[in-house]
């Protein structure tokens, strides 16, 4: 299965990157609601958690990690 659009592509690549939903919304021009939305969205279609919350910032799973090689 794709991403569903390309917002969410944006949106998954953005949080990979930057580690943190808020900050993916700043790079984005975003407001964090918007983003965590998105994320929302991206859960579900794919059934998995794909990032979790650590002291290090957001850690992808092992599908999340698959998705963006």
């Amino acid at each position: 299965m794709g991403l569903p659009d390309l917002n969410l592509v944006r949106a998954f690549v953005a949080i990979y990157e930057t580690r943190s939903v808020t900050l993916a919304a700043d790079r984005l021009g975003l407001t964090q609601p918007s983003l965590s939305h998105a994320l929302a969205r991206l859960r579900q279609a794919y059934d998995d958690r794909l990032f979790v919350r650590s002291a290090e910032g957001l850690v992808a799973t092992s599908l999340a990690r698959q998705l963006y090689e």
